[in-house]
């Protein structure tokens, strides 16, 4: 289903949100408020069952209130989650309210219910305009989100001190229950266009997203209804719409919401299709779905960024590794000048000039054999760059492989992964705006699978991780497995827990082929080694090692891709 890559919350799913945390969290007392990136804030806030999170941000792409469960601590220190806990402690939230078809939640503090509002918190949801605002009792800016520069907005500038004003009032009509279906078609025919653009230009609170789920439940169907003129869609699909319509307004006076993951969006909290969980929390269902969704999205640029990186870095050394190739080529001939000068020096009685022909040949053969010393040392130093680069291209292609389809997970997976090649490949200062959270000695996110037996097998997914497993955490009975002559993870079997079988060395051996440049070909050669035999090579990138000894075994990619499918 080609969907939407993340679906914004739109007015319907806001009124259910603020539906269920008016029931959820009012009234209770604030207690923490954190700030985990430049647009993401996270308030909790206490009632007499529990502490209960919610999670604000005013990022263009995807603007939100959700609930979310208790979060780790992070970015208590910011200054906006400073400003905020110290203006809110002690105070209570005793009212939130939306209303009509505005897209802006206040949240009202006072010393306790009944009292007279001291603080009250503006959340508005409206796309790159999206903000959040803390107002004193005079509607007075305290703080806020972002500070909106006249520059950037002649008609709202709005800073710290500034006394708030709402944002201009919605164009369109009010969507009324009560209006006939004539009426209400003939409003949206009133300017021939597409009943995408005409259902948005005529009726506030209409989303991308809610046209889809009132043209049907299906997304192929859906699109192709809206996408036609209004003048040509037949009169049975009009009254099917306008039966949809209705069950929306209906559902929002009502407030009866529930949140479905099928359909013609990627998410519905109205109408027919209600969740099969009766109880699931739309706040909670939401905050994983944008979770997903903004990991999702953050690992796909990371990876584009990573992989336009290494090409560019691996096409450089190739033309490094080329120029030296040729200026070998060019001195291989100090030998025929030693063998001429030689000839010259060896004439029964040379001239003069031919003695310094030949003292010339010997001091340029002399100065090329040097040369030759230095750019094959030149070469090998190119080469092995660009074995690193392709261990790196590896580990990025090999990133999604396996069981863990967790999004936060592959996204700290591959934020390491970025910070190695910016470290040890592509040499640049780490400024990036994605950082990993876990400090270098710490324990990385890396693949484990339990063998036939029930024992682990960890599988290294960038050049620490490899270092990790087989040198800093392999025990003594431990089996080390790395495709042979070919870049790959390092793959280690536990054997240090428990027995093993022959079953469990094949599917080690499978998952080394499986994570290897050479997973294309029908069977690699794995070499099988006990860890204790491993030696960590000094100067050299992290997880490089040497070993002693060993046992080749055949490994298969296809049996290791099949087991992750049918385990």
């Amino acid at each position: 289903m080609n969907k939407v890559p993340i679906q914004i919350m739109d007015l319907t799913t806001l009124k259910a949100v603020v539906f269920e945390l008016s029931q959820d969290i009012v009234p209770s007392r604030f207690e923490n408020a954190q700030q985990i990136d430049s647009h993401t804030i996270q308030l909790g806030f206490r009632t007499l069952e529990k502490l209960t999170w919610i999670e604000i941000s005013w990022l263009a792409e995807s603007p939100r209130i959700v609930s979310i469960p208790p979060p780790k601590r992070y970015g208590e220190k910011s200054t906006l989650a400073k400003q905020v806990k110290h203006l809110l402690v002690n105070l209570a939230l005793v009212e939130i309210t939306q209303t009509g078809f505005e897209r802006i939640v206040r949240f009202k503090l006072s010393s306790r219910p009944g009292k007279e509002i001291e603080k009250e918190l503006i959340v508005e949801l409206m796309g790159r305009h999206s903000n959040i605002l803390l107002l004193d009792s005079k509607k007075k800016v305290i703080t806020l989100g972002k500070q909106i520069k006249e520059s950037q907005s002649r008609l709202r500038p709005i800073g710290t001190g500034d006394i708030y004003t709402s944002p201009p009032p919605l164009k369109g009509l009010i969507p009324d229950y009560s209006e006939s279906f004539n009426s209400w078609k003939d409003n949206i025919c009133l300017v021939p266009s597409t009943f995408k653009n005409s259902l948005k230009d005529t009726y506030q609170g209409i989303s991308p997203a809610l046209t889809l789920q009132i043209a049907g439940n299906n997304y192929n169907d859906a699109i192709n209804i809206i996408n036609q003129s209004v003048t040509s869609i037949e009169l049975d699909i009009w009254e099917a719409i306008y039966k949809k319509w209705k069950e929306w307004l209906l559902d929002i006076e009502n407030n009866n919401y529930s949140i479905n993951f099928k359909g013609a969006t990627d998410f519905v909290v109205w109408g027919q299709m209600k969740s099969n969980a009766k109880n699931s929390k739309i706040g909670i269902s939401l905050s994983i779905y944008y979770s997903n969704k903004i990991a999702e999205r953050k690992i796909n640029s990371i990876r584009e960024k990573l992989k336009q990186d290494l090409k560019n870095s691996k096409d450089h050394e190739i033309r490094k590794l080329e120029e030296q190739e040729l200026l070998i080529q060019n001195i291989s001939e100090y030998i025929t000048m030693q063998n001429k000068a030689n000839n010259l020096l060896t004439l029964q009685s040379p001239t003069k000039k031919q003695i310094i022909e030949a003292q010339r040949l010997f001091k340029e053969a002399k100065r090329k054999k040097r040369s030759k010393e230095s750019i094959l040392n030149r070469i090998n130093f190119y080469k092995k760059k660009i074995s690193n680069i392709e261990y790196c291209e590896l580990f990025l292609n090999s990133l999604m492989y396996g069981e863990n389809n967790d999004n936060k997970n592959n996204l700290e997976s591959i934020i390491e992964l970025k910070e190695e090649v910016e470290e040890y490949i592509c040499i640049k200062k780490n400024t990036s705006k994605f950082k990993s959270n876990r400090n270098k000695e710490q324990t990385s996110n890396i693949k484990e699978i339990q063998s036939p037996s029930g024992l682990k097998i960890q599988i290294g997914g960038n050049n620490r991780q490899n270092e990790l497993i087989s040198l800093r955490k392999g025990k003594k009975g431990d089996l080390w497995f790395h495709a042979q002559e070919s870049p790959g993870s390092h793959v280690v079997l536990k054997s240090s827990n428990g027995l093993f079988d022959e079953k469990d060395i094949q599917l080690a051996a499978d998952l080394a082929s499986l994570f290897s440049r050479a997973r294309a070909n029908k069977q690699v050669p794995i070499l099988m080694v006990p860890i204790e035999n491993l030696q960590r090579i000094s100067g050299a990138l992290p997880g490089t090692v040497s070993h002693r000894g060993g046992k080749v075994i055949w490994g298969k990619a296809e049996r290791a891709e099949k087991y992750f499918h049918h385990k």
